[in-house]
């Protein structure tokens, strides 16, 4: 007795299986497999891109342009948005800004209606993206 068995895994990671045993004629097989092939003709998936999560594009901003400057958590929105062209939440920036100040990485002065930070001096942003990525 023959017995035929096919695997395939699509894009989206769903795995179909089709077993069939007994007398397999050939144009059934091929009826079968163009069935499969038509129903994963779907444009090939991207090549596995590292996306950059939203802490990480943050401090891209803060030691690309604001590293050695007072600023505003709506001075890093606004960059924010013009480098990634994405909206972002004042709420998000804030919770981020107060962790990198409550970790060290961050100077801040002003009250809370308005805080200024600063990117503490004596920490290179390679040490900073590393200390970051263990504590958040």
């Amino acid at each position: 007795m023959k017995r035929i068995k096919i695997e395939i895994c699509d894009t989206n990671g769903e795995q179909i299986t089709v077993t069939l045993s007994g007398q397999v004629a050939k144009d059934k097989l091929l009826k079968i497999l163009q069935i499969i092939d038509n129903d994963s003709a779907a444009p090939p998936a991207k090549t596995s891109t590292v996306t950059k999560t939203t802490k990480d594009k943050l401090l891209d901003v803060i030691t690309a342009d604001l590293s050695k400057v007072w600023f505003t958590s709506k001075d890093l929105s606004l960059l924010f948005q013009e480098r990634f062209h994405e909206p972002i939440k004042p709420s998000t920036i804030s919770t981020y800004l107060t962790r990198l100040y409550s970790n060290g990485y961050l100077e801040r002065k002003g009250n809370r209606a308005c805080w200024q930070y600063k990117l503490v001096s004596n920490i290179s942003a390679e040490n900073m993206d590393l200390k970051i990525v263990n504590e958040l």
